[in-house]
C-alpha cells in the first residue's frame, strides 16, 4: 500500500502520540523511522542485560487527573502503562558547594524551606511566589481555553504573560532578591532545559518548576515500557509502521503535500504530513527554501538550537542506597554562578567546573528488569558543546577515530571521577560503561547540532518563537519539541494536537 491518509515522520513520543491519534479515529496512519528501532529518545539500549533509558528520566502531571495522565489515558494508553511516583518529600536535589535543597511534590513546602534558609529574604520570597502561582494559573488557563469566552475571560491575564515573555528568568529573580545562593537554589530546575537564568526564558523556567511541583513519577518498565506500549497500540489501531526508513523529501504539487519519498526511492502518498523531526531539518532538508516564503526561512535560519550532552551510563553491583542515594535526581552543581558554570560550553569548550545530573533508574522503578537481579543502573548526563564534536559527524556512527574516541573518554572519565562524590568507586566496580557525545544524538535521532531539548528556550524562542503544529505549508503539520517545546509532556501535546488537527484536515 502507497496510499495513506496521514503520514508520520519520526518516532519520537511526539510523533508516537500524533500517530495513535489518528489511527484511534480510524484513519490509515503511516509512521516512518530513519532508525533501526522506534522511540527517538524514548528508545532504550541494553549491554550486557543493563537496560539504559536515553530521553526519560521523568516526568511531571501524571497524578490521576493531571494533564499528561489525561493525555496518555485519552490515548488508550493507562490500561497498560503505570508509573510510580518519586520520593514526594524531594525527588530533585539540588547541591551545592555548601547548600543543597530538595524539591518535592509541594510549591508550598518548597517556598517554606527556602524561607528558613534564607530568613533574610523571606518577604521577597512571599512576593516571588504569590506571582509564580499567579503566572502558573494563567499558563494553565491559557493551554486550557477552548473557546471564545475562555479566551476573553483570560485577557486580564495575558499582559502580564505579555510583559514576561521577553524576560530572562535572571530578570524575573533580580526583581526580587539579592543572595546569589537563594537565586541559584531557585535556578536549580534549569538543567531540565539545559540554560543558566541568564538565558532561560522566564515563564519557561515558571512552568517547568510548576510542572514538577505537583508531583514527579517515572514509567514502571521504563522507556522501553512506554515506547513498546505505543507501538503494540499503533498495531492493534491498524497503523503502519516502518523502520530504517529515512525520508529524503516531502512531495509538494502547487504548494500543497501531497506524500514523501524516502532515500530508497519509495514514494508514499498522503494529504497530511506531520513532521516529527526539527523544524530546520524538515523544512530546510525535506522541503528546502526554494518551496518557501521568505519569512519562515528567515526563521528556520535564525532558530538557535538547545545545548548537547555527554552521557554515561554505568552497570553496576554497588548498592546506591549503601551511599544515602534514593529514587531522587541529583543535580549537582559546583558553583553558585550558573551562567559562568555554562558559559564555556557556550563558547564550545567543556565545562571547566563539571555540573551534572545523576539518576539510579534501579531505584526509581525498583522491580524492573533495568539489571541483573541485585545490580543497578546509573546513569550520569553533563552538558557539552557540539563545536568541540563536529569535525567528526563526517565519519561512521560507531567507526569513528581513535581521537574522537579519546575525546569522548575524556569527558566521560571526569564525569565519573565527578561522580564519585555521591558513589564512591563507580568506576572501579563498573560491569558496563557506555558514553555517548552529541555526535551520538546527531547521528540516532537527527537533532540539530546534537541538542537535546529542541530549540533553546530563551525569550525569543517560546509561545510564537516556535513553530507550533502549523507549517508554512498546505498539509504539513509539526509536533515535537521545536514545536511547543522540549520535555515528554510538551511533545505528548503537540503530537496529540497535530493528529487532532490531521483528522479535522481529512474531513
Amino acid at each position: 500500500m502507497s496510499k495513506y491518509d496521514v503520514i508520520v515522520i519520526g518516532s519520537g513520543i511526539g510523533g508516537l502520540s500524533a500517530a495513535l491519534t489518528v489511527a484511534r479515529a480510524g484513519k490509515n496512519v503511516l509512521v516512518l523511522e530513519a532508525e533501526r528501532q522506534f522511540g527517538g529518545f524514548i528508545n532504550p539500549f541494553a549491554r550486557k542485560k543493563f537496560w539504559f533509558d536515553t530521553g526519560i528520566h521523568y516526568v511531571g502531571e501524571m497524578g490521576e487527573g493531571r494533564s499528561l495522565y489525561r493525555q496518555f489515558e485519552n490515548l488508550g494508553l493507562m490500561d497498560d502503562l503505570k508509573f510510580r511516583e518519586l520520593n514526594p518529600q524531594g525527588f530533585d536535589r539540588y547541591v551545592f558547594p555548601d547548600y543543597e535543597i530538595r524539591l518535592g511534590n509541594s510549591i508550598d513546602n518548597f517556598h517554606h524551606q527556602l524561607s528558613v534558609d534564607f530568613p533574610s529574604e523571606q518577604v521577597s520570597l512571599n512576593k516571588f511566589f504569590r506571582r509564580f502561582k499567579e503566572i502558573d494559573r494563567s499558563l494553565r488557563e491559557l493551554q486550557r481555553k477552548k473557546d471564545l469566552w475562555s479566551t476573553l475571560c483570560l485577557l486580564p491575564k495575558i499582559p502580564q504573560l505579555l510583559r514576561l515573555k521577553g524576560y530572562t528568568y535572571k530578570q524575573l529573580l533580580d526583581q526580587y532578591f539579592v543572595d546569589p545562593r537563594l537565586k541559584a537554589a531557585l535556578s536549580g530546575p534549569g538543567g531540565d532545559i539545559g540554560l543558566p537564568p541568564g538565558r532561560a526564558a522566564a515563564l519557561v523556567m515558571i512552568g517547568v518548576i510548576a510542572h514538577f511541583s505537583r508531583g514527579a513519577y517515572y514509567p514502571i518498565g521504563g522507556s522501553k515500557k512506554v515506547r513498546d506500549t505505543y507501538v503494540a497500540h499503533l498495531e492493534r489501531n491498524g497503523a503502519s509502521l516502518k523502520r530504517r526508513s529515512p525520508v529524503e523529501r516531502i512531495c509538494l504539487s502547487q504548494g500543497k503535500v501531497t506524500g514523501v519519498e524516502t532515500t530508497s526511492g519509495e514514494i508514499y502518498h498522503a494529504p497530511v504530513v506531520i513532521s516529527n523531526a526539527s523544524a530546520l531539518h524538515t523544512l530546510r532538508d525535506m522541503v528546502g527554501y526554494s518551496n518557501l516564503r521568505k519569512k519562515p526561512v528567515d526563521k528556520v535560519k535564525r532558530a538557535r538550537y538547545s545545548i548537547g550532552s555527554v552521557c554515561v551510563f554505568v552497570g553496576t553491583s554497588q548498592q546506591p542506597s549503601e551511599f544515602g542515594l534514593d529514587d531522587a535526581n541529583v543535580w549537582n552543581y559546583p558553583s553558585y554562578d550558573l551562567d559562568s558554570l555554562y558559559q564555556p560550553v557556550f563558547e564550545g569548550r567543556q565545562m571547566e567546573k563539571m555540573a551534572f545530573f545523576l539518576s539510579v533508574p534501579t531505584l526509581k522503578d525498583p522491580n524492573a528488569n533495568h539489571a541483573p537481579q541485585g545490580k543497578h543502573t546509573v546513569e550520569l548526563i553533563t552538558f557539552a558543546p557540539w563545536k568541540a564534536f563536529e569535525s567528526w559527524s563526517g565519519q561512521q556512527v560507531l567507526k569513528r577515530d581513535a581521537e574522537y574516541m579519546k575525546l569522548k573518554n575524556q569527558v566521560g572519565k571526569r564525569l565519573l571521577v565527578a561522580a564519585e562524590k555521591y558513589l564512591p568507586g563507580l568506576e572501579a566496580n563498573a560491569e558496563v560503561i557506555e558514553i555517548s557525545s552529541p555526535l551520538t544524538n546527531f547521528s540516532f535521532a537527527n537533532t540539530p547540532k546534537g541538542s537535546i531539548y529542541g530549540m533553546d528556550h530563551i525569550p525569543n524562542q517560546i509561545g510564537s518563537g516556535r513553530w507550533g503544529i502549523r507549517s508554512p505549508l498546505d498539509g504539513l503539520l509539526f509536533c515535537g519539541a521545536d514545536a511547543l517545546g522540549g520535555g515528554i509532556a510538551p511533545c505528548v501535546t503537540s503530537g496529540t494536537a497535530a493528529g487532532a488537527e490531521a483528522i479535522k484536515r481529512l474531513k
